[in-house]
């Protein structure tokens, strides 16, 4: 049964390969990236003053409480929707992790060895609930990053504390009491919250835990375990594949929700080739089909706010066709109320296109078709398979680069050699040092 597979998983780990070791570093790099770039968001300015002895991971200082600094750690890397994606469980997986695991790595002595071990376990149960439940789970509206990353984070913080089984079984049931998160909450406050709630669950599941709470012995099985409940078949097998589910992970270009990302590539493109000079005519239309499921998230018509325009397909692709680009500066108050932008996202349809007889739905279906039509007639357009960033178009080390940059620049842009220290870290989280 599932909560005997991921303790088993726990056990028997072994060592990671050298190229999962890379990929660990490179998910702990881009997740501290997005997280100091979101360190001074409005969502995390709350946090820090009702938590104000949370400090920043990269100054010198412990923690001294691992929850509430996960909570504020976990809601900042999420805070800007920037942070990386796993496509078939719908969920932004580091953004829970990294911050419960080295909250508690750094008040638990003798536990840094075991930091990407406890990253590739909870990604790998992360991954293997996500597949398990199906895209069901997401459209009926759950926040998938929340719900299965409580359960993701206990299993994470189970391992790097090395718990036996009876309290490893334990901490999943005591995740699984804490996890909830609604899409309701997109495009407010709520949503980055969510994350860090999230990591908070799985630190203090695994506490309980090993101070003696006892739960169900296999919290996710039954009529009534957290599978059923949340969408996912009641009696199943995971499939717990550590290389699998860190070699699948999506790494962010653009700030937005990942549903945007194929609409803005395309438009960006169309920009490149010249065709954004179309819509100086006002009677320019843009044309945006996506496959069924693919405007779940997008919710914004256009918005009113940064938090909103990262859930507004009309904005990100009215401000990629513009600009050629969707930079963190997309987001900000004055881009967002720019007549400019928003009078070409009047001008932006978004439709989802059906297939008969297609078999299920899914994020990383089909293309995504952006097109330029005046006068009836289609004057430009761009398709895009592939997700920018994904394991199928993979980020380059030196888009990486740029976004750590661009990020640090945004969060952080009086700390000196900040780039250098946060690689120094991600080497000593991964065990690369």
């Amino acid at each position: 049964m599932p909560a005997g597979q991921i303790f088993a998983l726990s056990k028997g780990i072994g060592d990671l390969s050298p190229a999962t070791r890379r990929e660990v570093e490179r998910a702990y790099i881009d997740t501290l990236a997005v997280l100091c770039a979101g360190w001074n968001e409005p969502v995390t300015r709350a946090l820090r003053q009702t938590y104000p002895h949370v400090r920043a991971p990269w100054e010198a200082v412990s923690p001294s409480d691992a929850e509430t600094t996960a909570l504020t750690w976990g809601t900042a890397a999420h805070a800007l929707d920037y942070d990386d994606v796993h496509m078939t469980s719908v969920t932004h997986p580091s953004a829970v992790l990294v911050p419960a695991i080295e909250a508690v790595a750094r008040l638990v002595p003798g536990t840094g060895g075991r930091k990407a071990g406890a990253f590739a376990v909870g990604l790998a149960v992360n991954v293997g609930l996500g597949n398990a439940m199906g895209f069901a789970h997401y459209e009926k509206g759950w926040h998938a990053t929340s719900t299965i990353g409580a359960l993701a984070a206990g299993a994470a913080i189970a391992h790097l504390l090395d718990l036996d089984e009876r309290a490893f079984r334990s901490s999943l049931a005591v995740a699984a009491a804490q996890s909830g998160g609604l899409q309701r909450n997109f495009g407010t406050m709520i949503k980055p919250l969510q994350a860090g709630l999230a990591a908070q669950a799985g630190i203090r599941a695994a506490h309980l835990a090993r101070s003696g709470l006892e739960g169900p012995g296999d919290v996710f099985t039954g009529n009534n375990g957290f599978l059923a409940v949340f969408e996912g078949p009641p009696d199943t097998r995971l499939e717990l594949d550590i290389e699998a589910a860190v070699a699948g992970l999506s790494r962010k270009l653009f700030a937005c929700c990942y549903m945007a990302h194929r609409p803005v590539a395309a438009a960006i493109r169309l920009h490149e080739a010249g065709a954004s000079d179309l819509l100086a005519d006002q009677d320019t239309g843009v044309e945006v089909e996506v496959p069924p499921g693919c405007l779940k998230a997008l919710t914004v018509d256009i918005p009113a706010s940064g938090s909103e325009a990262k859930f507004s397909g009309k904005y990100t692709v009215a401000h990629a066709l513009s600009t050629g680009r969707l930079g963190l500066s997309a987001f900000v108050p004055e881009s967002v109320a720019s007549p400019e932008f928003a009078g070409i996202a009047r001008r932006v349809v978004l439709r989802e296109t059906s297939t008969a007889g297609e078999a299920g739905v899914g994020i990383d279906r089909g293309s995504v078709t952006v097109s330029l039509v005046r006068g009836g007639s289609v004057a430009a357009r761009i398709s895009i398979e592939a997700y920018p960033g994904s394991p199928a178009a993979p980020i380059t080390d030196a888009a990486l680069e740029a976004k750590l940059s661009d990020c640090i620049a945004m969060g952080a842009p009086h700390e000196k050699d900040l780039a250098a220290r946060f690689r120094s870290m991600a080497k000593q989280f991964a065990g690369n040092a």
